[in-house]
């Protein structure tokens, strides 16, 4: 009897194991179960997500051909950034800048190591933004003549500099492809790249739009001869004037810096003919497409007068 019962009771304890083992086994298969269905919908909104965000570029791109005037300034349709615009089952946010308005540090020297007009500017501009002596400022500049020089065969005072790195490289003997680039040039660390970043580009022409150029763009300008035969014709006090006219009106005319506080006619002498508009050229698109908790974001430089994607990623 005793048996017996010993029996039933080893048989109900091996059932309440099996059901132990199978409900453990139902609920990792459930989990599971539910982390590849979640894992498959944050596939299928990051997959939607891109081309919402690629579809943002050429949006910016529409935007941008329909503005035929003859000036760009913030306070057009383009420089108010579009956020969480419907799309499909989703929404896409664009900002449009105008990289006109930056100085172009390709146009620091030609690639045979001789300066060009945008060395003493970029003098200049590192001395405001850095805070750096001009020597110290000088030496930025220099290292990129260097850079640019395309004779590998011309030993410069940097390269046993780039040799000593860990690991070690050469310089590029070219133009600045990419901004990032800077970061690889003797002398611009992540923090003076950071400063600089806001003030300068690598892509499209050297002119700058007066729309869109920082003050500190605008006062740097000027500084587009040699050493000793720089006039300054706009103070910073100028500078001020110039930018403060611009905050709620635009340039739409070369003639209507006459029209800020205290400029009159001196502004035909500030800058080299032809160097300064009141229009851009090269424009930044950086475009967000969400679907759910699906996010990517797609950038492009565009060129507007030709609407030529310069370049662009997703990320």
């Amino acid at each position: 009897m005793n048996s017996l019962r010993n029996q039933r009771g080893m048989a109900l304890l091996l059932v309440l194991i099996v059901v132990a083992l199978l409900s453990a086994l139902v609920i990792e298969f459930s989990f599971s179960t539910l982390v590849d269905l979640r894992a498959t919908e944050t596939f299928r909104d990051r997959t939607k997500a891109y081309y919402l965000a690629r579809g943002g570029i050429e949006a910016a791109r529409t935007i941008l051909q329909e503005d035929k005037n003859d000036f760009d300034h913030p306070v057009e349709f383009w420089g108010s950034p579009l956020a969480n615009i419907p799309a499909g089952d989703g929404d896409v946010s664009i900002t449009i800048t105008d990289l006109t308005g930056r100085l172009n540090v390709n146009y620091v020297a030609d690639n045979r190591g001789n300066p060009l007009s945008g060395y003493h500017r970029f003098i200049n501009l590192c001395e405001e933004i850095l805070l750096l002596d001009q020597l110290q400022a000088q030496e930025l500049a220099d290292s990129l003549v260097y850079w640019f020089n395309q004779d590998k065969t011309r030993t410069t005072p940097d390269d046993a500099y780039y040799a000593s790195l860990s690991p070690s490289y050469k310089r590029r003997g070219e133009k600045l492809m990419i901004l990032d680039e800077l970061r690889l040039v003797r002398g611009f660390d992540s923090q003076r790249f950071e400063k600089l970043k806001p003030y300068i580009r690598v892509v499209g022409g050297q002119q700058i739009n007066l729309n869109t150029a920082p003050a500190a763009v605008l006062y740097a300008w000027q500084f587009s001869a040699a050493e000793g035969n720089v006039e300054i014709i706009f103070d910073q006090q100028d500078i001020a004037a110039l930018v403060d006219y611009r905050q709620n009106l635009p340039y739409q005319k070369m003639q209507d810096l006459a029209l800020a506080e205290g400029i009159g006619e001196r502004w035909s002498a500030a800058w080299l003919q032809g160097s300064v508009g009141v229009s851009g050229t090269t424009y930044q698109v950086v475009s967000r497409g969400r679907i759910n908790e699906g996010s990517r974001y797609a950038e492009a430089i565009i060129d507007k007068q030709e609407n030529k994607l310069l370049s662009s990623r997703v990320e």
